[in-house]
């Protein structure tokens, strides 16, 4: 699918499009509309991926933002940005209509989240954290700037996660420069 750029909005997500956004990253990582896309957690992960509360929260908070991709009036994408201590923001839970999956809009997006990050947080560096045994994600995250920081973190399951279908996995670690993005 090509997309036409002109027809693309960014925009800060508000409480009012939580619903939506909820829906959008459930299907793109859990379940069997997930299973059509190469993002879907749905073999290691059970259950919703996050709740409307918990996206309702993410919008309320002073330094975080949810950053929308809409196309002909609808949520395409979205991704988390949290600004961090020390001039770092977190980027999470990028997501992306398996429809669009094949047409590069994640990349625009995370165009669009360094930009914001570096411009509007004021920060110089992104962080993220990939299920270990993502390899696909942690390859198509090095092909955009990032490197793996040797760190990793257990993978716990938590009320905002879901259920865990594969034993032991864990997140690493990853960093890009925002100085040097482009």
């Amino acid at each position: 699918m090509e997309l036409n750029k002109t027809e693309l909005i960014f925009r800060n997500a508000e409480l009012t499009d939580a619903q939506a956004i909820t829906e959008l990253i459930n299907s793109v990582y859990r379940g069997d509309n997930a299973k059509k896309g190469w993002t879907s957690e749905a073999d290691l992960l059970g259950g919703i991926r996050i709740s409307k509360e918990r996206i309702e929260q993410i919008i309320a908070k002073p330094d975080d933002v949810i950053l929308l991709c809409i196309i002909d009036g609808k949520i395409a994408g979205c991704v988390h940005l949290e600004k961090r201590k020390n001039g770092k923001c977190y980027l999470g839970m990028l997501s992306v209509d398996v429809n669009y999956q094949n047409a590069k809009l994640g990349r625009l997006i995370l165009d669009k989240s360094d930009a914001y990050a570096k411009d509007i947080f004021g920060c110089v560096q992104m962080e993220i954290k990939v299920i270990s045994v993502r390899k696909e994600l942690i390859d198509y995250y090095l092909r955009r700037g990032y490197v793996l920081t040797g760190q990793t973190e257990k993978f716990v399951v938590g009320k905002h996660i879901g259920e865990l279908k594969l034993e032991n996995m864990e997140f690493v670690y990853m960093v890009k420069q925002l100085t040097n993005s482009k």
